[in-house]
């Protein structure tokens, strides 16, 4: 089987890896992402109502189904033409995103009115989302340290009606000199990009333990300036778009260990790994929250909600 994944496009060691996680699983896993996901998109209810936006499409041809965790989420069972180059996507009625990336917003239920930060922004689908849900009121401070992928923020939150988001050509590690203490903070965080073999193949065989290293003492700092940022009783709902443990679990138990912090059970996704490479974690970790492409039909995905006690 392992093998296989070579033929696939693995390296020997991330073959290896994966069939030590899951053994002959890897290979569904693996052969998942070799197909394309279907395509999603979220109705953006600050311009439109749900029932009046998939009438429209509908009559245009469009077929879909709802998204388990996200009533203005919906996947394409039939596109008759592409559906960016509609007068609704160019209206800024819909966002095409990806159903995976639709939850981390869904689980940290930010509420009008609340102060809430996004540590990774652009290019904006979940800020977006979470003005949405937030109707647009309180405030979202929006970080991300990509000049040109800001430009992009920008366009689409001014597309889709986002009036209440600031957003900052800074990275979030400097977040405390606002001097702010957030309800509620979600960090997508920067990562590997495993589980999006789909559309980054060449992930397969360019990504190394060092990279994954390296992403891990940046996530967890990133954890850090977000509990040291967030109320006390507020809500950090922590992603990654990667299979590998090291930027999950292990940063969460991390997290655990150094912080007073609880785990909040998430009902979407299978439960998160407790005892990856034999290695034994706290239980907790199965209330966190993991998206496999062969059995979601997404793309590989983590989902963490987390509640700081003091």
């Amino acid at each position: 089987m392992i093998e296989r994944l070579f033929s696939l496009g693995y390296s020997k060691e991330f073959a290896e890896r994966y069939f030590e996680l899951w053994g002959e699983r890897a290979l569904k896993i693996a052969e998942a992402m070799e197909k394309p996901l279907p395509r999603c998109f979220r109705v953006n209810t600050l311009r439109i109502e749900i029932p009046r936006l998939t009438k429209m499409l509908n009559k245009k041809g469009f077929q879909f189904k709802r998204v388990p965790w996200a009533k203005e989420g919906f996947c394409l069972t039939r596109e008759p033409f592409s559906i960016t180059s509609t007068p609704e996507y160019l209206g800024g009625l819909l966002y095409i995103q990806e159903a995976s990336s639709m939850y981390p917003p869904i689980a940290l239920d930010p509420k009008p009115g609340e102060v809430v930060a996004d540590m990774a922004a652009a290019p904006g689908g979940k800020t977006s989302y979470l003005a949405q849900l937030m109707k647009n009121e309180g405030i979202i401070y929006a970080f991300d340290v990509g000049e040109e992928r800001l430009k992009e923020t920008r366009l689409n939150l001014s597309r889709l009606g986002v009036t209440n988001t600031i957003l900052f050509h800074k990275s979030s590690l400097y977040m405390g000199e606002l001097g702010i203490k957030f309800d509620k903070i979600l960090l997508d965080a920067p990562c590997t990009g495993s589980g999006t073999i789909h559309k980054n193949p060449e992930r397969k065989a360019n990504r190394t333990l060092e990279d994954v290293k390296f992403c891990q003492n940046l996530q967890m700092q990133m954890v850090r300036v977000a509990l040291e940022n967030l109320k006390e009783g507020g809500i950090l709902v922590y992603s990654t778009c990667s299979l590998e443990p090291e930027e999950n679990e292990f940063v969460i138990q991390w997290a655990l260990d150094n912080f007073d912090i609880e785990l909040l059970p998430l009902r979407h996704g299978e439960p998160a790994l407790t005892a990856p490479f034999g290695i034994e974690l706290s239980e907790e970790l199965s209330k966190a929250r993991r998206f496999y492409p062969d059995r979601h039909n997404t793309s590989g995905f983590f989902v963490a909600k987390i509640r700081k006690k003091r």
